[in-house]
């Protein structure tokens, strides 16, 4: 039976280090106060660094070469919050030290949270962290038997593609490069469809994040097993932003 091999030194104190910097920014995004959920349309679950994501039967994609990604402009604030709101949703956004919040409403039913996402900006590395992502089916329900043509959000996404669009702006604001997540993996059903939702939305699997030795420094900065995944914010809003202009039947730019 082969032996796993002990962290080195060197690999513990970059640990040590990554820890140290991590918990610091944990704190300060946690100093958020969890968001209002109402009564009247619970969540259905609740799991931390993930979305909940729609159906798969509900899954489709678009065919884009390379190039067409690449010469794609990256839309702004303005472009996106006008495109939730003619879909139902409104979306608002706040920041504390390097932790920031991102949250979907009920456009007219404000006090029904469809989703939010929260974490931080890592002190080095130009890396937005995603700690807590979650869509709530009960609001999602709620909005649509109380709201003719309620939309979800306008994509085949969901509103989580929004909140996450006006996250990844904000990282790109402040000189990140890339978006890392953990698709937790609470069931192995359920997190095949995480991952085959979140490579629909573009993003690459890193690496699994087991049990073993060798994923301890993993297991301390996300706290839990899944598969580790990130993508490029740029590549990334681009691919968002195509998606989005042909949802609303906008000529590309280019």
């Amino acid at each position: 039976m082969a032996l796993q091999r002990a962290p080195s030194m060197n690999h513990l104190v970059a640990l040590l280090i990554i820890c140290l910097t991590v918990s610091a920014a944990l704190q300060t995004a946690a100093a958020f106060s969890p968001p209002h959920v109402s009564t009247a349309a619970k969540p259905s679950c609740h799991h931390h660094r993930l979305i909940l994501p729609p159906s798969s039967s509900s899954l489709s994609s678009t065919t884009t070469t390379n190039n067409d990604i690449e010469d794609t402009t990256i839309a702004d604030i303005e472009e996106i919050t006008s495109f939730a709101s003619a879909n139902g949703v409104d979306l608002s956004f706040t920041t504390k030290g390097p932790g920031y919040r991102g949250v979907a409403l009920e456009k007219n039913d404000p006090e029904n949270i469809l989703g939010y996402i929260e974490g931080f900006i890592r002190p080095a590395g130009k890396i937005l962290h995603a700690d807590k992502m979650e869509i709530f089916k009960g609001a999602l329900n709620s909005a649509r038997r109380e709201e003719r043509g309620f939309s979800g959000g306008g994509t085949f996404l969901g509103p989580g593609l929004l909140i996450a669009f006006v996250c990844l702006l904000h990282g790109r604001e402040n000189g990140c490069e890339q978006l890392e997540f953990l698709a937790i993996d609470d069931a192995e059903f359920q997190h095949k469809r995480l991952k085959r939702y979140y490579k629909t939305a573009g993003f690459q699997e890193v690496r699994y994040v087991g049990e073993e030795l060798k994923d301890i420094p993993d297991r301390l900065v996300w706290g839990g097993c899944g598969t580790l995944m990130t993508n490029g914010i740029d590549d990334t809003l681009r691919k968002w932003t195509r998606i989005i202009r042909g949802a609303s039947g906008v000529t590309m730019e280019k």
